[in-house]
């Protein structure tokens, strides 16, 4: 299993990252709706290529056959790969071509928190809720977990699909024809 994990895993990862790669840049000329519908899109069709790395590890390494249970860890560490990649890739886009990020955002924090009408103690502290945000985000380890959030969840529903899709016990694996065990015995 752990060459097929790994594999898929990578293969899923890199396709999340160039994805990533490429869309950021342009994320900043579309509306924050289309932004996390372009990224969730891509982050499920990324997740496949772990949908297939499971069947493909359910027909060469168990003989066409697997449990919910197998098939659920193995497509849970090729999704954790990916996201790992994916982490990854916006920690490099954050040191490098993204670097006003944080401050663009909560930038955008504080004009949202203005536009809303809140007056007073109430806006003051969704401004301050913004500030912390700024500074928290700035730790690279709070940044990681954070963006770890983003395709961790669309992962685990994509596993337990692909799970409860690709599950097969032994006696559902129908002999083929040519097989001794499908001949007519007399």
């Amino acid at each position: 299993m752990k060459k097929e994990v790994w594999k898929y895993g990578l293969l899923s990862g890199l396709a999340l990252a160039i994805m990533l790669l490429l869309t950021v840049p342009t994320l900043h000329h579309v509306s924050a709706s289309w932004g996390m519908a372009i990224g969730y899109t891509i982050m499920v069709l990324s997740f496949l290529i772990v949908f297939v790395g499971v069947k493909h590890y359910r027909d060469t390494e168990c003989g066409g056959t697997i449990t919910f249970g197998r098939a659920l860890v193995a497509g849970v560490l090729m999704m954790l790969i990916s996201c790992f990649c994916y982490v990854a890739m916006w920690e490099v886009l954050l040191a490098t071509v993204e670097k006003n990020f944080t401050q663009e955002y909560t930038a955008s924090m504080v004009k949202r928190a203005q536009n809303s009408g809140l007056q007073g103690a109430a806006l003051e502290a969704k401004i301050a809720e913004a500030h912390k945000f700024e500074t928290m985000y700035s730790n690279p380890l709070y940044s990681a977990a954070m963006t770890l959030l983003e395709p961790l969840p669309v992962g685990i529903v994509m596993a337990l699909v692909t799970a409860g899709i690709l599950r097969r016990k032994p006696e559902d694996v129908m002999p083929s024809a040519a097989s001794p065990e499908a001949l007519p015995t007399s």
